[in-house]
């Protein structure tokens, strides 16, 4: 498996001063984007002075792709690749303007692995030598002021790069090089890098001491990473954007569970929310307080690129909607302007049965006010009848999933799972509202009654929300929002209906922490792993999902034998 968790670095033994190498790409920094050729797509976004077809941002990947093939060598730069560029097109950028454009990409791309700055920090500090060494068409002047922005460049380090030096890692004679200029002996030399030969066959054979560094991938990011698509590489984006995110500090399940499950299905549904809405000339989004936090936290960021949707957060619960002073109500929804006059309002929840929907605009008709839309991941009621009257977009309807013979059916089974655990959040419930010197003012539970308990996981929900705030801006410099409906369709749902099916080990530990509300049996947890307690857990229920309690405990191919897919 390609997945390695980061791991921490320990003492090497030595104390009198030594030199330290570390290769540069996917040690020291990681791109955003993944693959290091995913660049060349989002290059092709920005060399043309109009707007052209697909088909021609392809070919200019395609005219890359070869000057690349055609000027490879030792000494390669990127100068050469451009002087041997060919493509003709009336829009295209003149080629010193698509080289300059191609360092602004990777530049904007890298990231440093802050794992990997303190390393380099302690070993700087206590007197050891620091060299920078590459393989790379990239010139010194470029890496070094990356390096210096990314917090891993001081004054007096070393830097080496093969297209000006004229040697590589891989052949051997890149080390030789450096052993020479530097002066220094091989048995006092340690090196760092991902790549298994140049980084660590070879220099053990020159008498380095050579370590591997993994910054690997996790399951579901190797099942996106392979996914083949015709152009714009969203699948392998979308894994090297979650292990970025990831390595900005020590990796656990939990963190997994997050950057590969719930943040690609926010980041896409709120996406496919704010295409719709602007579709159906619906200006004003209205997301409903707490489970909504989590995308609203992510539709502000995107705000900007939607010019006539404007974000809001609605402080509105059960208790507040259906108990209470209607005219305090009416005055605060006047306010924010959710009542109004005029058409073009929308609510955005995560999972409904449609009656808040339907009370809602009942209490606005009666005022005067127009209806509003409803946006919702899932809508469930046995209620057809009401359903009937609701004006509503949802990703999951049980209209229509639950009559068919699919896999799909086990997602909405799981509602505990994407209504409480995904939306964990710092926000506290609302209560009502009150006039404070002219203006209308939530209230808040003084004290969270919610009717869930998460055990371990609160400290969590801070870190979540910055995390989410990474994730979307980065989501939003690879331009992935412009194929929001490919990932949803494609990687979001199967993903997600792959996990109800057959759960992977790696994420079903981070639920393991999770506590739900059983009517019965009090709180008692989301899955336990444990063979000895199973057939208690299964047959009398002592956990909240029977299927992913049997896939923690049991080997993955015995749970699949007992669980074989209809």
């Amino acid at each position: 498996m390609d997945f390695v968790a980061v791991r921490h670095f320990e003492s090497d033994g030595y104390n009198k001063a030594m030199t330290y190498s570390f290769d540069i790409f996917d040690t020291c920094l990681v791109r955003k984007c993944g693959e290091p050729s995913n660049v060349f797509d989002l290059v092709a976004d920005r060399v043309f002075c109009q707007s052209v077809s697909t088909e021609e941002k392809r070919m200019f990947v395609a005219a890359r792709l070869e000057a690349d093939a055609k000027t490879w060598s030792a000494t390669q730069k990127l100068t050469d690749i451009y002087d041997a560029f060919e493509m003709e097109h009336p829009a295209l950028l003149p080629k010193e303007q698509l080289l300059e454009m191609e360092r602004t990409v990777e530049r904007e791309m890298l990231v440093a692995v802050p794992e990997m700055v303190a390393k380099i920090n302690t070993l700087r500090n206590a007197g050891h030598r620091i060299i920078f060494i590459s393989d790379m068409y990239l010139n010194v002047e470029f890496l070094q002021s990356v390096l210096i922005r990314q917090g891993l460049w001081k004054e007096g380090d070393g830097l080496y790069v093969s297209c000006e030096v004229g040697a590589t890692k891989a052949s051997g004679d890149l080390f030789r090089y450096i052993q020479q200029k530097e002066n220094i002996s091989y048995s006092k030399w340690h090196h760092y890098g991902d790549n298994e030969k140049s980084d660590v066959e070879i220099p053990k054979r020159l008498g380095i001491h050579a370590h591997k560094v993994a910054h690997g991938y996790t399951p579901y990011q190797i099942v996106m990473r392979e996914k083949p698509s015709l152009y714009f590489q969203w699948g392998s984006m979308m894994a090297g954007l979650s292990r970025c995110v990831a390595l900005q500090s020590v990796r656990s399940a939990h963190k997994d569970f997050v950057l590969d499950i719930i943040a690609p299905l926010f980041t896409s549904f709120v996406c496919r929310v704010m295409d719709d809405a602007q579709e159906r000339g619906v200006k004003n989004l209205y997301f409903c307080a707490r489970d909504t936090y989590p995308i609203y936290q992510m539709a502000k960021r995107l705000e900007s690129l939607y010019a006539n949707v404007k974000v809001h957060y609605l402080y509105i619960s059960r208790k507040s909607l259906y108990e209470g002073d209607d005219a305090k109500k009416i005055g605060y929804y006047h306010q924010i302007g959710l009542a109004s006059k005029q058409e073009g309002n929308a609510i955005v929840d995560i999972r409904s049965t449609g009656k808040t929907l339907n009370v809602l605009n009942e209490l606005l008709v009666k005022n005067g006010y127009q209806q509003v839309f409803g946006y919702f991941f899932e809508i469930c009621s046995n209620e057809t009848e009401q359903r009937k009257e609701l004006q509503y977009y949802a990703e999951l309807d049980d209209l229509y999933i639950y009559p068919m013979s699919s896999a799909l059916r086990k997602v909405p089974s799981n509602w505990y799972l994407y209504e409480l655990f995904f939306p964990l959040n710092t926000q506290k419930k609302t209560i009502g509202y009150e006039l404070r010197e002219r203006e209308y003012v939530p209230i808040f539970e003084p004290k969270d009654n919610k009717e869930y308990r998460l055990r371990g996981l609160k400290e969590y929900a801070a870190w979540r929300e910055r995390t989410f705030d990474i994730y979307a801006d980065f989501f939003i410099s690879l331009q992935l929002y412009k194929y929001a409906d490919e990932i949803f369709m494609q990687y979001v749902i199967p993903q997600m209906a792959e996990f109800v099916l057959y759960p992977h080990k790696h994420y079903l530990k981070a639920l393991s922490e999770f506590y739900g509300l059983d009517p019965e049996k009090g709180y008692i947890p989301y899955v336990d792993k444990s063979i000895w307690r199973l057939p208690m857990n299964v047959l009398k229920h002592r956990t909240m999902w029977k299927r992913g309690t049997v896939f923690y405990s049991l080997p993955t191919w015995l749970s699949k034998w007992l669980y074989k897919r209809k």
